[in-house]
């Protein structure tokens, strides 16, 4: 494509597995397509048949929002065919709702609003609101000092989860840290974690994982899917979801969300997450996400709409055409391969699998990539994203197992850098 083929580009910020689908749907509907460099986690979106450009830029951190949002500017200035900004990252969801307002006023940012994310995105606030909407919430405490982690874990008893303030902010390679006894408490926390601001503590509840995708308009939901969390990336559970299964929205679930949507008059596309015992009954909110996650590719999949009205709703159109009482097809399984193999390289790197448990964990994966008809990445009409990922996370797993030291991450890196294309150079036509 040449610059006098003019089409309306979007500008996707963060290159993770959302990415590609994101990608994907706004390719079809006619946007030339351009995906920030900087970060190359997940996605490898340089390789898809979907993504026409890759813009380099400084990376987006604390010391340097500045530099980016210069580098941003800059490009907004050069590029007038770009009229939309797309984030797939949750730093860059924060970043543009603090600075939405200093973007060119033609930009549409297909994001909820500000004080939206702000809310949703603070988790003490959350549960505080689903507290107050009669919601269940598991009993849960802030901490900010070492002192108050051991006195407010002991008041609130074991076990229990230790989260951040912020999800941006791992404890060390994890989400989250389950605790079965202050024992465990004082050996994972014998120091403050760096660069916490401070910790979220919450009674742990045993059971299993709900995803909830949904659409909302002013506070009423227009579409909700269910997925049942089988498998993640961590040993214990926590992390992300490399395997679901879609399953019917319970009617006290949906009773809960739809509270708790109309409590934020909530409007765009979102994703929360409760924890439910199928024993016991008990279940508890985690956190609500205010963007498109991690895994909405398996939301797309079954036909529920999510990019493009999150999309119509940024433009202001707020009649999407959708049944609310629409039920999406159940049974159907999907996974992440790449995400599975990056969990087991990271579970042996930490020591925190056996030998065993790693012949289980590849069982699991090949039984995964077998019965699922969903993946998270990979499509037969843009296959390159997912074989690059393969190549290079199944590279890692190899030099970790053999006891070599893994800089394949860096090297990957480097190369990257020495393949981006400047802002305003494009790819070859599809």
């Amino acid at each position: 494509m040449t610059r006098q083929q003019v089409r309306d580009s979007v500008l996707i910020l963060g290159n993770f597995r959302p990415t590609l689908t994101v990608a994907r749907a706004l390719s079809e509907e006619g946007f030339h397509v351009i995906v920030s460099e900087a970060d190359d986690k997940a996605a490898g979106a340089r390789y898809s048949r979907f993504v026409d450009e890759m813009w380099d830029h400084p990376e987006l951190h604390a010391e340097a929002g500045a530099t980016f949002k210069q580098a941003l500017k800059l490009l907004l200035n050069q590029r007038p065919d770009i009229t939309t900004i797309f984030p797939a990252a949750e730093k860059f969801v924060v970043w543009l709702a603090n600075n939405k307002n200093d973007l060119p006023a033609n930009i549409t940012v297909v994001s909820p609003e500000a004080s939206l994310v702000d809310l949703c995105l603070d988790k003490v606030k959350m549960l505080d609101l689903a507290s107050r909407a009669g919601i269940a919430c598991a009993p849960y405490a802030e901490v900010e000092t070492l002192d108050e982690l051991y006195k407010k874990s002991r008041k609130l008893g074991y076990p229990l989860i230790v989260r951040p303030f912020s999800s941006q902010n791992l404890l060390g390679h994890k989400k989250a840290i389950i605790c079965q006894s202050h024992d465990e408490l004082l050996a994972a926390f014998s120091t403050w974690p760096g660069k916490q601001s401070g910790l979220l503590l919450q009674r742990y509840v045993t059971g299993i994982r709900h995803n909830f995708y949904f659409i909302a308009v002013n506070g009423e939901l227009q579409s909700l899917l269910n997925t049942l969390i089988t498998r993640t990336d961590h040993v214990d559970g926590t992390g992300f979801a490399t395997e679901g299964v879609h399953i019917a929205v319970p009617r006290t679930f949906k009773k809960d969300i739809q509270r708790l949507v109309q409590e934020l008059e909530y409007t765009g596309i979102g994703g929360i997450q409760f924890i439910h015992d199928p024993d016991t009954g008990e279940a508890t909110f985690l956190e609500l996400n205010p963007r498109n996650g991690g895994n909405f590719r398996c939301a797309e999949a079954v036909g529920m709409p999510v990019t493009r009205s999150a999309l119509q709703l940024a433009r202001g159109k707020t009649d999407l055409g959708l049944d609310p009482a629409h039920s999406y097809p159940t049974g159907i399984y999907y996974c992440w391969l790449t995400g599975d193999l990056y969990g087991l390289k990271e579970a042996i790197a930490h020591g925190e699998i056996s030998l065993g448990g790693v012949v289980v964990w590849i069982f699991q994966m090949i039984r995964s990539l077998l019965r699922s008809r969903i993946h998270l990445v990979f499509t037969w009409r843009d296959p390159m994203p997912p074989i690059a990922l393969l190549l290079r996370h199944a590279g890692r797993l190899l030099a970790v197992r053999l006891g070599f030291r893994d800089d394949t991450q860096s090297q990957t890196a480097g190369l990257a850098r020495e393949e981006s294309i400047t802002p305003a150079a494009t790819k070859a036509d599809h």
